[in-house]
């Protein structure tokens, strides 16, 4: 679409994103709050019919790229802009295609290379921004596994836009000479993917903690009381069998809460209710049955 159909803000939104700008420097030069700035990106996704930001710079900015590797030949300068515009889009949606057939194969590979035992704790903010999520895992290569890609728990795709610097990860393998590194990743559509290296590789049973922030996770829940989680136990597409032989998950609330109660939609596993030294409430699920395929829970409660 032209940008002379966009807002003068949508249109400034643009620029700055064009320019590499995140979210937090776009909302300090133009003197807005983030969830502005996110509402705007929002706006923009849905007029041009993105839900990226690189498709936004590849719509507006097509072929006009500084001289370099990959730089326009003289006939494309002379093409008109709308075929140049098709053929980096075309472009553009073979490199996605081949990233994610690597990202799949990569998914597909590691899963015959272990079994789990899993503790997944959420902890409920009291407003947006501190959902914070903790998954303790005890993993046993079959034999050897040096890597682990799995997504985090995100309100995707429905959830606010966000920069992986949002969710402050932090890994770390518990009793062992061994290091952690999270890399970041998308899928072809956009969903989080998180990279976790593990240098040097797993030889036996080995515990590790992955601890993150998930910007908007249990807005629904704060505003209508009401929410649900699904968590799968291989892949959410369940082309594999299962991988996760032991599933806990902990949900704490915030200690002015009331009505907290938790529900797994297939009456799977069992649930424990008790009030921490904190005066938080917290419902443990705990399932040790193996289940192929997704649980489903729904998780109730209101602010005081």
């Amino acid at each position: 679409m032209e940008r002379s159909e966009l807002t003068r803000r949508e249109d400034e939104v643009l620029h700055l994103v064009l320019d590499g700008l995140s979210n937090d420097e776009i909302a300090a030069r133009l003197a807005i709050s983030r969830r502005t700035v996110e509402t705007h990106l929002r706006t923009l996704f849905r007029k041009t019919g993105v839900s990226r930001r690189a498709q936004l710079a590849v719509l507006y900015q097509g072929g006009d790229v500084s001289a370099g590797p990959g730089a326009p030949d003289a006939s494309d300068a002379l093409a008109p802009p709308l075929s140049r515009h098709r053929r980096d889009l075309a472009d553009c949606e073979r490199k996605l295609q081949a990233y994610a057939a690597a990202v799949r194969g990569l998914v597909d590979r590691q899963v015959p290379l272990f079994e789990d035992r899993v503790e997944i704790t959420l902890m409920v903010g009291e407003q947006d921004g501190q959902d914070i999520i903790i998954e303790r895992h005890w993993t046993r290569p079959r034999p050897y596994l040096v890597y682990r890609i799995l997504g985090p728990i995100m309100t995707w795709p429905d959830g606010p836009p966000f920069e992986f610097g949002d969710l402050a990860l932090n890994c770390d393998v518990v009793g062992r000479d061994t290091r952690a590194d999270v890399h970041p990743v998308q899928d072809v559509n956009g969903r989080p993917l998180l990279l976790i290296l593990f240098q040097p590789g797993l030889h036996d049973e080995t515990e590790w903690v992955l601890r993150y922030h998930s910007p908007g996770l249990w807005n629904p829940l704060r505003e209508s009381g009401q929410d649900s989680l699904t968590w799968a136990t291989s892949t959410l597409d369940q082309r594999h069998p299962a991988t996760t032989r032991e599933l806990t998950l902990r949900v704490v609330f915030p200690a002015s809460w009331s009505g907290e109660q938790l529900t797994e939609q297939s009456n799977l596993g069992v649930i424990h209710t008790e009030r921490l030294p904190t005066s938080q409430t917290q419902l443990t699920w705990h399932h040790d049955t193996e289940h192929t395929g997704a649980y489903h829970w729904v998780l109730q409660g209101s602010p005081g």
